[in-house]
């Protein structure tokens, strides 16, 4: 099955070539049936690295945003782009392990129609869910966790896998980053067969995160409620 990696950028002139870089020799060297969807909302260089990491590689496609930007709409654009059975959203900052990126695709072929990533539970390694930015995650996604009657314990996170038609079917709308949690859901409430495995998360080395737990959370919380309470499939 081939895999479609969707990479949102926006304003990550020091991890384009970084990621795009680490990603396609990885997938090369253990002969995966990849392409890397990279979608740009920047404007500071990242475009033109894109673009010339683009030239001469066929499994390799750089489109531009929509205007205003966003995370969800970045995806949202990638998916239109992606001819992969398998769709992985995958961070532009490297906070994402490529290792756990092949045990995604492997569930998925064995039968799995998404598969998600917690942090917090046992053999995760992220720095990301320690201190009051941690706790303030695991508060939110305890609370969406006994909304659903899920026992996947780290819902915001968008490191993910869905076979191309749950994408196909649930159509998501949401242009922020709750689009994760908006995909994940409504997959849960559709019957779509899942699991979760803990994975690795680091902390960005250069410059800083575009989201903010505070500001975020709140929209999380109020996308798990409508799709709830209101049926929004």
């Amino acid at each position: 099955m081939k895999t479609s990696f969707i990479i949102p950028f926006k304003d990550e002139v020091q991890y384009a070539e970084i990621t795009m870089r680490n990603a396609y020799l990885f997938l090369s060297e253990r002969g995966i049936d990849f392409e890397l969807v990279a979608v740009d909302d920047s404007s500071d260089g990242t475009w033109e690295i894109l673009q010339s990491f683009e030239e001469g590689r066929e499994n390799v496609v750089a489109v531009k945003g929509g205007n205003p930007p966003g995370y969800g709409k970045a995806l949202r654009k990638g998916f239109t782009v992606a001819t992969g059975d398998i769709i992985i959203p995958f961070n532009g900052d490297l906070s994402d392990s490529l290792d756990d990126a092949l045990a995604y695709i492997q569930l998925i072929e064995n039968g799995y129609e998404m598969v998600f990533g917690s942090r917090f539970i046992a053999g995760a390694t992220a720095t990301s869910s320690a201190g009051i930015k941690g706790f303030i995650s695991q508060l939110g996604n305890a609370f969406i966790q006994l909304l659903f009657c899920t026992n996947s314990s780290d819902m915001t996170n968008s490191f993910k896998a869905y076979r191309k038609m749950v994408i196909e079917d649930i159509k998501p709308t949401e242009n922020g980053y709750n689009i994760g949690i908006e995909i994940a859901l409504k997959g849960i409430l559709k019957k779509y067969k899942y699991t979760t495995i803990p994975i690795s998360c680091l902390e960005r080395k250069y410059g800083e995160s575009k989201m903010s737990i505070l500001k975020t959370i709140p929209s999380y919380l109020s996308t798990a409620l409508k799709i709830r309470f209101f049926k929004t499939l």
